[in-house]
């Protein structure tokens, strides 16, 4: 039976590694690539290495000014994001806790998870039209504000918010806390794992984030960082150096972001279960 089990325990580690090669494999072919020269790309047969490693490419998206199209996206990544938890985890914990008080919380939730079904690409002619008419057009906050409320983070919030006993609020009402000091002195802090979920999601979200800001935005120097990949492509050249350059370095900041953050989650989910 031992046996068994460790025959087992290896087939399922070499799948799991094989994948993981496979996976790995186009993005350090990815990487690899922005290294070469543009003769290099297309020649045949294909290196896997650069024969000539070469920085040119990072030389001439930076003197283009790439990094100003990185800022802003870092901009709108941010202050999206923050705006997103804020709006999110007061929502959640409204529908979670106040669902025994009030009959509709749940027709409420509900509805929100309904949005779930309707493709994003589908509102766009909307939002367009809400963003115009509030002068938002050709501005940060027109491609910020129109999706800061996610139905993802509602409902991620919420599920937490369900699973924290009662007895928690109640004690701390009747220690005489106010409301708004229960949601950020004792929820909050509680639902630490959604919070950092979300906020990985929602900055990913905002920063690969094409079809809104390149509808919302028409000066160059406000164009976000995939916005400025895509206008590598022309109609009659396609300056895939540039683009693999720039995919490189739009791919840094959803790394380290992830990386940073993951310890965190870990960290809370092993604590929560000792409590």
């Amino acid at each position: 039976m031992t046996k068994q089990k460790n025959d087992w325990g290896f087939f399922l580690t070499t799948i799991s590694l094989f994948s993981g090669i496979l996976f790995f494999f186009p993005i350090l072919w990815l990487v690899l690539s922005s290294f070469k020269g543009s003769g290099e790309l297309f020649a045949y047969p294909l290196n896997f290495l650069p024969q000539e490693f070469t920085l040119e490419n990072y030389q001439r998206v930076i003197n283009n000014g790439f990094f100003q199209y990185v800022y802003n996206s870092f901009v709108i990544a941010i202050v999206g994001t923050v705006i997103t938890v804020v709006i999110n985890s007061m929502c959640g914990y409204a529908l979670a806790v106040y669902r025994k008080k009030i009959g509709y919380t749940g027709f409420v939730s509900g509805i929100f998870l309904l949005g779930m079904l309707i493709p994003s690409e589908t509102l766009v002619i909307s939002q367009f039209s809400v963003i115009s008419f509030l002068g938002m057009y050709n501005s940060i906050w027109g491609v910020i504000l129109p999706v800061v409320t996610t139905t993802t983070g509602i409902f991620m919030y919420r599920q937490f918010f369900i699973g924290v006993p009662d007895s928690f609020i109640e004690a701390a009402r009747m220690d005489g806390a106010s409301e708004a000091k229960i949601f950020l002195k004792i929820m909050l802090p509680l639902a630490k794992p959604t919070t950092i979920t979300l906020i990985i999601f929602s900055f990913m979200w905002r920063w690969n984030d094409f079809i809104l800001p390149l509808l919302v935005l028409s000066t160059q120097n406000q164009y976000t960082i995939q916005i400025a990949i895509r206008n590598y492509i022309s109609a009659w050249t396609t300056d895939w150096s540039s683009i693999l350059a720039g995919s490189v370095i739009s791919m840094i900041p959803i790394t380290v972001l992830f990386i940073v953050l993951q310890k965190y989650i870990v960290g809370t989910n092993l604590a929560s279960g000792n409590k």
